[in-house]
């Protein structure tokens, strides 16, 4: 009888065994810092991508103010009694119309007066523009009730109730909090709210001959970009002298 060799499997000696397991961690560290590199990334974008649409969103409502300027005050602007668009203290202030109560009376000159169709007590601490075709004023409302609206000053005129109109004024007033990086909207006399954060510069032009605007801001966390939009203020464009 032939006797048939048996063939010896050999394990992985102890070096061996130590190598591939420092080949197996080396792949291991290899792949967690090419997964956390990847995430950075992806948060980095995110994050880029989440600032432009708030810088964007931001700039849109600025429009949408810009656009409404001067809304309903075309004679009043024309007139010179204000304008729809103002820089004061830093702050841009638009202004337009927000409610136009009927006269019950004649105004006269010397009342604090205005008797008026209907009164809401929200026109409290407003500002109120009368005016007719040639002449006008404004004062501060500071109260509405019962019909009537008291003003802070007495009329410089006598208007005829048939030929005046009394505009209720709707003022916002946007600007960049330097000391916060925080891109503020106020509306009247209620509390500033934050529009924009980690703002590092905003400004708005107007060109009086044209009428068109033009919004730029810069992000602190991008100063390299900016964003920038140009809008044709229409109403404003009304209240131009003939």
């Amino acid at each position: 009888m032939m006797k048939r060799s048996g063939i010896g499997v050999r394990g992985f000696s102890l070096l061996e065994s130590l190598i591939s397991l420092f080949i197996f961690f080396l792949i291991f560290v290899g792949s967690l810092e090419f997964f956390g590199t990847v995430r950075r990334v992806f948060y980095r974008l995110q994050s880029r991508q989440e600032n432009r649409q708030a810088a964007w969103a931001a700039l849109d409502k600025i429009r949408t103010d810009v656009l409404a300027a001067g809304q309903g005050l075309a004679r009043p602007m024309r007139l010179g009694l204000l304008a729809a668009f103002e820089q004061i203290d830093g702050r841009w202030v638009l202004v337009r119309a927000e409610a136009s109560p009927s006269l019950s009376s004649d105004p006269r000159a010397g009342q604090t007066i205005l008797a008026v169709a209907e009164t809401d007590g929200d026109w409290a601490g407003r500002t109120v523009c009368l005016y007719d075709k040639t002449k006008g004023e404004k004062a501060i409302v500071r109260s509405s009730e019962n019909g009537i609206l008291t003003l802070s000053t007495p009329l410089q005129y006598d208007y005829r109730a048939s030929e005046t109109t009394a505009a209720v004024l709707r003022t916002t007033s946007v600007y960049l909090d330097v000391g916060q990086n925080i891109l503020r909207r106020k509306i009247d006399s209620s509390p500033a709210q934050p529009l924009l954060e980690d703002v590092l510069s905003f400004a708005l032009s107007v060109d009086s001959g044209t009428c068109l605007a033009e919004t730029q801001l810069a992000l602190a966390s991008e100063p390299e970009e900016s964003y920038a939009l140009k809008i044709l203020a229409r109403n404003a464009s009304l209240g131009k002298p003939f």
